[in-house]
């Protein structure tokens, strides 16, 4: 797909990318040494920036590559550059000041989840390990959240970020995430169906205040579905845009969360109570005993 982008160019946008393709200049190979292609002067920066990309994507340099290839067309880099992903999501305790309560990262590693009170601090070194982030409404939200709870100078900065909400909608498939999923085939679980945002707080408060560990793995599963679904929703949005522009490129298998449902049920099990969870059950019952 990388090869086939020419908007990386100065001045080539969809229209004028299309029309290169319909000329048979397909690829970056396909793009002549001579003659005149766009014009003179454009063909000139045109060479030039299709061997700075050459150069970039042979030493793997994501942060260049997502330099030049527009923001719009980011979901483009992922075939390249999908093991260096990270898919995450949070949700948040419903204050004003929006903090997080409990945060889930998918990479090639596994499954990762950050707790308020628990681990929470060890999120940002977390995130820094990948390149790559996906998310969905992440640069309008969840990054927010996440900058201002840590601070902007002790939070990673990724080398490219895909927001599955605004490739989604361009692809004409708009809606909340659950929705999509839905739409696509990938919904969630029954017992998973209708739970929201709102849902999640509430959780959350119930774990806070009576130390409640099963409203804890409720919200956790909730919340992993969140981040491990954007895998499959970013195969499957990258496997319509190349239909959409009618590419020969290969397209990607999408993700099957069969094999994680082991590693979902696992990680919920080792949620046990910690010590302030038990204080909190502990103070919640002898205030019951007072009364």
């Amino acid at each position: 797909m990388l090869l086939h982008t020419f908007q990386l160019i100065p001045g080539v946008g969809p229209w004028r990318e299309k029309d290169l393709w319909s000329k048979g200049i397909r690829t970056w190979d396909d793009f002549p040494d001579g003659g005149i292609v766009i014009s003179r002067k454009a063909d000139t920066a045109a060479r030039e920036r299709i061997a700075e990309a050459r150069a970039a994507l042979a030493r793997r340099d994501l942060k260049d590559l997502a330099r030049m290839v527009p923001p719009r067309e980011h979901w483009r880099l992922f075939p390249e550059f999908q093991d260096d992903a990270v898919y995450f999501d949070i949700e948040t305790d419903g204050s004003k000041t929006q903090v997080p309560t409990v945060v889930s990262l998918f990479d090639a590693e596994g499954l990762h989840v950050y707790i308020q009170g628990r681990n929470m601090d060890a999120l940002p070194e977390g995130l820094a390990k990948r390149r790559l982030w996906v998310t969905f409404n992440g640069s309008c939200f969840d990054v927010p959240v996440l900058k201002e709870y840590f601070g902007a100078k002790n939070f990673p900065v990724p080398e490219a970020h895909i927001d599955l909400r605004f490739v989604t909608r361009r692809l004409g498939m708009g809606g909340g995430l659950k929705e999509i999923e839905d739409k696509l085939g990938v919904g969630r679980p029954p017992h998973l169906k209708g739970v929201n945002g709102y849902d999640a707080v509430l959780l959350w408060r119930a774990y806070l205040r009576r130390g409640d560990v099963e409203a804890l793995r409720y919200l956790v599963e909730y919340n992993l579905y969140d981040s491990f679904q954007l895998r499959s929703l970013m195969d499957l949005a990258y496997n319509k845009g190349a239909d959409d522009l009618n590419l020969d490129v290969p397209r990607l298998k999408v993700f099957e969360r069969g094999d994680l449902l082991y590693d979902v049920s696992r990680l919920l099990l080792e949620l046990g109570p910690t010590e302030r969870d038990l204080d909190t059950l502990a103070r919640v019952r002898a205030m019951e005993q007072d009364s």
